[in-house]
């Protein structure tokens, strides 16, 4: 199964308000294999969840811990949000040629590469990579 495959039954868990640690297990299981192919270290990925302690982050990979706060579930949202987008506008070798493209200094990104950006962990570089990916395709 696929991130994408998993963003798609987190977005349906929502719909039919599958109980919130379903929804987190489908979550944590996308962003693990999103974590995988995007090659992130394993601070790298407490940082884009939130920056949740290392016990509790490794428990959560185990799936041992899927009593997500808000925050959480929101990151998961965007990350998968933005990987299932990414896949929609691109393919494999433009995902990741895509996310690690330098940029300006006066850009968005900050002079770094999109996927630098998604590195700070900061919710507000989640929200700008999805708002500009979704602009891309079309979207409001």
């Amino acid at each position: 199964m696929t991130a994408a495959d998993l963003h798609q039954q987190l977005d349906d868990a929502a719909e039919a308000q599958i109980p919130r640690e379903e929804q987190a297990a489908a979550g944590l299981a996308a962003f693990a294999g999103i974590a995988e192919e995007w090659g992130l270290n394993t601070d790298e990925q407490r940082r884009m969840l939130g920056n949740p302690g290392r016990t509790r982050f490794f428990a959560m990979k185990r799936g041992e811990s899927t009593a997500l706060s808000d925050d959480e579930l929101d990151r998961l949202a965007y990350l998968t949000a933005i990987y299932a987008l990414l896949n929609i506008l691109y393919n494999a070798e433009g995902v990741r040629a895509w996310l690690n493209n330098p940029s300006r200094p006066d850009s968005m990104w900050r002079g770094q590469s999109p996927l630098d950006y998604l590195k700070t962990g900061r919710m507000e570089a989640l929200i700008d990579v999805y708002r500009y990916l979704n602009g891309l395709r079309g979207a409001s």
